[in-house]
């Protein structure tokens, strides 16, 4: 008889890629939608929060952070804080392309700000999203 091999490499490649990719489009589309509800919150809200602005917007990118780290992590199962912190280095580097390539961005201790409210939620969030349970058990 003869011995099959089987290349796992690949299988571990696509799921790497694919927990990277998910993670960082999760991250994107939270941002994107609580960016808009804190926009409205804060238009509506007049002139009441205009010193702390910068700051209120960094919570889109907390939310973001975490859900994109806890899904990256769920999908590969493994290497949590790894991952979720890869996802949100993935989602900083194209806010600074788009930040750079636009002329709005600028190298400040925001920029400090937004990176750590990116990385350390999702690193949080890719720890909780491979010690999370599959079943509960009774």
């Amino acid at each position: 008889m003869k011995a099959v091999k089987i290349n796992m490499n690949e299988n571990q490649t696509a799921k790497t890629m694919k927990a990277l990719i998910t993670g960082s489009v999760v991250n994107i589309m939270i941002i994107l939608i609580m960016t808009v509800v804190v926009s409205l919150f804060l238009v509506v809200s007049g002139n009441l929060f205009e010193s702390v602005a910068g700051y209120i917007m960094l919570v889109p990118l907390l939310i973001g952070g975490y859900s994109g780290g806890y899904t990256a992590a769920r999908i590969k199962k493994s290497g949590g804080l790894m991952y979720g912190v890869l996802s949100s280095v993935i989602v900083f580097i194209f806010m600074l392309i788009i930040g750079f390539a636009t002329g709005s961005a600028e190298i400040t201790y925001m920029l400090l700000l937004k990176a750590l409210a990116l990385m350390l939620p999702s690193a949080i969030g890719g720890v909780k999203g491979v010690n999370k349970k599959e079943k509960l058990k009774i």
